[in-house]
């Protein structure tokens, strides 16, 4: 299977400026996504990996790796309300007139997710080939402590109630009695056919196959809160193992 790894990454931000460069161990926030997949490419997972940014100071960050060079998101495609379909369909053009080079898939990796591994693209991967209609493989991370049954809305009473009459919550409420289980998209990964994308014009699609990512692989920075975490994440002993892949990564930035 000959799988596109994108990794979008305009510049600005209005929740945390220049996010997708912001340095967590005073490595950029872009740089974890690529390394994790030129590992993947370097292991045969995927077959070409690219940055789609509209910065060449976030290129020039990145330019000892050998991801593929020459492309330039152009700025009609990064604006704040620029769809991400329309970012992966102008690559998959690129790739075919300039390079003539087609895929089967296309792999997203935002580098708001920093800390997903090889062995979770891994999975992804296989979870594709052993399920060729899916239209979509994404990345979730279970729900603890905010499963859908804690989730309120405040009525026109302003009074606090169930969200809807299908979410009681019951009492006592003890998350572990919660059922069935729920789960969130962390962002991680999304990978997609081809010809998914480009008939339908979506991601994600109806007929989503999904891959379980640990707590400490799962972190998604959207605010400010989320960097701190992130920032912290990989001194907790307990989230050690499961962060081994980024040691190599780390250890380069100390040197």
């Amino acid at each position: 299977m000959k799988i596109l790894g994108i990794i979008p990454a305009r510049s600005g931000s209005k929740g945390i400026e220049n996010k997708n460069i912001k340095p967590i161990k005073n490595i950029p926030l872009l740089e974890f996504s690529v390394f994790t997949a030129m590992k993947c490419k370097e292991a045969g997972l995927l077959s070409h990996v690219i940055v789609s940014t509209d910065s060449k100071e976030y290129l020039h960050m990145i330019n000892d790796y050998k991801i593929d060079k020459g492309y330039l998101r152009p700025k009609t495609l990064a604006e704040d309300n620029t769809p991400t379909i329309d970012v992966i369909i102008d690559l998959i053009d690129w790739y075919k007139l300039d390079k003539d080079v087609t895929f089967d898939a296309v792999m997203l990796l935002q580098p708001t997710s920093p800390f997903r591994t090889l062995e979770n693209i891994n999975d992804a991967i296989n979870m594709l080939k052993q399920n060729p209609d899916l239209s979509c493989v994404t990345s979730i991370s279970k729900l603890e402590d905010h499963h859908p049954l804690r989730i309120k809305r405040i009525d026109e009473d302003n009074k606090l109630v169930d969200f809807n009459h299908t979410l009681v919550e019951p009492e006592p409420s003890r998350r572990q009695d919660f059922t069935p289980s729920a789960y969130i998209r962390n962002g991680a990964i999304y990978l997609s056919p081809i010809k998914s994308i480009l008939e339908k014009r979506a991601i994600r699609g109806n007929n989503i196959g999904p891959i379980i990512m640990k707590q400490s692989n799962s972190i998604n920075i959207d605010e400010h809160l989320d960097y701190l975490i992130a920032n912290t994440i990989l001194d907790y002993e307990p989230f050690a193992p499961d962060l081994e892949f980024f040691n190599e990564l780390l250890k380069k930035n100390k040197k």
